[in-house]
């Protein structure tokens, strides 16, 4: 990297820009027309190579969509009208290929109004979220691009994270930068990994590796950006901002990279290896210098502490998911707890108070505090809320069943009618007015069935629903100390959980205290341990943790609650797995863990 600020660029150097911008699914149109906004941007700072994300075109993930095959041909004539409007700029814009009855998610390379070079993704990731298999076919040709006898490599996403990949290969064939396409979802810690794998990279090749990802909302996933530049001695050069769109434009001088070579033993890999990944080839690209273009300044390295980021990826997530459905207003059950409390808070920031109608349904259970909380709390955010007492459809439930329970004991079944009856208000009023339901349950309840079908779990969007409880307690602290101000009333904070379905209930008298619970469960769940392990390591904590029978407890309940889980609505992915997608386990099943 050169700094020279306002000197002229030496030979060797080129202008890059990564675009991370925020596309949406299906969204052919409007992805390529933001597409060509930025090319005109990348343009306008005088960039000679512009990249963009993964699948640009379509959207990642795709998904069942690219079976349709009006749906591809769609994307590909989008293509080829971004590179109608592509001069002498260089532009990599992912698209799905399709050629001989087989699909790729491929890179094109446009170039004075042509697609000049396709790159065709090697490594298809096939687990958790990812499912590329499905679609894909893998690649086996690497095009190495040649701009002013500078070599580029350009690749997809997964094909950095193997320790032997087509980098490797156009790093042999003379590339001098690597550009790598992503479309790589937020989970809580994943930058300093990915920071690891690009800085890796450069260092063992001695290249420069420019990592552009995606930004923005999808469903359950959350993109953050984070595009870098890394330099090849190893070094983090600069990154781009998270959770926001935006450019990183840089310049490199390749110049002394032949020298940094000779000095460096790189990392032998047997030519065998290298011809079974992929052949690589050169493209020679005719990208005029700009006369007396002055240096840009270093690049910035943007850091996000731990809990502000997965704040932003919880804000992120939900404001696209209302704005890609195509909603504008939501109603929120605010019962006075910490869970409806942090929900409020996140939807606030993500569309606005003016778009959020909170509404209270306190039943003959429910404390005046509760009450009185949820009131200060709407207060403080600025949201309007509803006040609909549900003791007149309680009563009215009981009357109507009181035949057939009749000579039972009451339980469950009453404490969470309760539940169902605030879950048919709220989807009523949302259905009366075109609003949608964000619903309140944490991963913690949601691991153990602590929940109610047809009653809190009733609704679109579950924005905590990956979020353990103790992690909720962190957050509503880290909200308040945000600002402006303390939305979240600490009476919320300190008072004791409680579901409110019966005299003086408490979360506790059900459940293990939430520092076990979610102990258990991010072993049990994102760890995959045995339960014979979480109870060895439970057993091996200095302070003592929980004890073999609320393991095996627990263990039990999440797995008898699967069926629950397949009926809750999609919500934000935060942790490396998440109910739904990154977890497929049969409801019926036979088999003790």
């Amino acid at each position: 990297m050169t700094s020279d600020v306002g000197s002229s660029a030496p030979t060797g150097t080129i202008r890059v820009a990564a675009a991370q911008i925020n596309t949406a699914v299906g969204d052919i149109d409007g992805n390529a027309r933001l597409i060509e906004e930025w090319i005109g941007l990348a343009e306008e700072q005088g960039a000679d190579l512009v990249a963009f994300p993964e699948l640009t075109i379509t959207g990642y993930p795709p998904e069942d969509l690219v079976l349709y095959d009006n749906f591809i041909a769609t994307n590909r004539a989008a293509l080829g009208q971004v590179a109608l409007m592509v001069g002498d700029i260089v532009a990599l814009v992912g698209f799905v290929e399709s050629k001989d009855g087989k699909l790729f998610n491929s890179a094109a390379v446009l170039h004075q109004r042509k697609i000049v070079a396709t790159y065709r993704k090697i490594h298809l990731p096939n687990y958790g979220v990812f499912d590329e298999r499905r679609y894909f076919t893998a690649g086996d040709e690497c095009p190495v691009l040649s701009i002013r006898g500078i070599k580029i490599g350009v690749n997809v996403c997964e094909d950095i994270w193997e320790p032997v990949g087509p980098s490797e290969v156009q790093c042999a064939a003379g590339a001098q930068i690597i550009v790598n396409l992503n479309a790589s979802p937020y989970e809580s810690g994943k930058q300093g990994h990915r920071v690891e794998i690009v800085t890796g990279l450069s260092h063992r090749n001695r290249v420069y590796t420019l990592y552009v990802n995606q930004v923005g909302g999808q469903d359950e996933l959350v993109f953050d950006g984070g595009s870098m530049l890394t330099g090849p001695s190893g070094e983090l050069i600069g990154t781009a901002a998270r959770f926001e769109e935006s450019m990183l434009v840089a310049d490199i001088d390749t110049g002394s990279l032949e020298n940094l070579r000779l000095n460096h033993q790189a990392q032998a890999v047997p030519q065998d290896v290298l011809d079974g990944i992929a052949v690589a080839s050169v493209v020679e690209l005719d990208v005029p210098l700009p006369a007396g273009r002055p240096l840009l300044p270093e690049l910035s390295i943007h850091r996000l502490e731990r809990l502000e980021a997965v704040y932003r990826a919880l804000i992120m997530g939900t404001a696209d998911y209302l704005k890609k459905t195509g909603f504008g207003k939501v109603a929120i059950a605010v019962s006075g707890g910490i869970d409806s409390a942090l929900v409020t808070a996140i939807a606030v920031d993500a569309i606005g108070a003016e778009n959020i109608v909170g509404v209270a349904l306190p039943s003959r259970y429910s404390s005046e505090g509760s009450v009185v909380d949820a009131e200060e709390l709407c207060s403080r955010l600025g949201v309007e809320l509803w006040r609909i007492p549900i003791e007149p459809g309680h009563g009215a439930f009981e009357e109507m069943l009181r035949e057939a329970f009749d000579g039972t004991e009451p339980g469950l079944s009453e404490e969470n009618m309760q539940a169902r009856i605030r879950g048919n208000l709220m989807m009523s009023i949302a259905n009366k007015f075109g609003w949608l339901v964000l619903t309140t349950g944490n991963k913690s309840e949601m691991a153990i069935g602590y929940a109610t079908l047809y009653g809190d779990m009733a609704g679109a969007y579950a924005v905590i629903k990956d979020v353990p409880k103790t992690l909720v307690y962190e957050l509503c602290d880290h909200r308040n100390r945000r600002g402006p101000g303390s939305p979240i009333p600490q009476a919320i904070i300190d008072k004791p959980p409680s579901a409110e379905l019966r005299p003086g209930q408490l979360d506790e008298d059900s459940l293990p205290p939430y520092d076990q619970l979610d102990r258990i469960i991010h072993m049990y769940i994102e760890e995959r341990m045995s339960p014979d392990l979480v109870v060895q390591n439970e057993q091996a904590l200095p302070e003592g943790g929980a004890t073999e029978a609320t393991v095996r407890r627990v263990v039990r309940l999440i797995d008898i609650n699967e069926y629950k889980r397949r009926q809750s609505p999609p919500g934000v992915k935060i942790t490396g797995l998440a109910f739904g997608k990154d977890r497929r386990l049969p409801i019926a099943s036979g088999w003790q863990r």
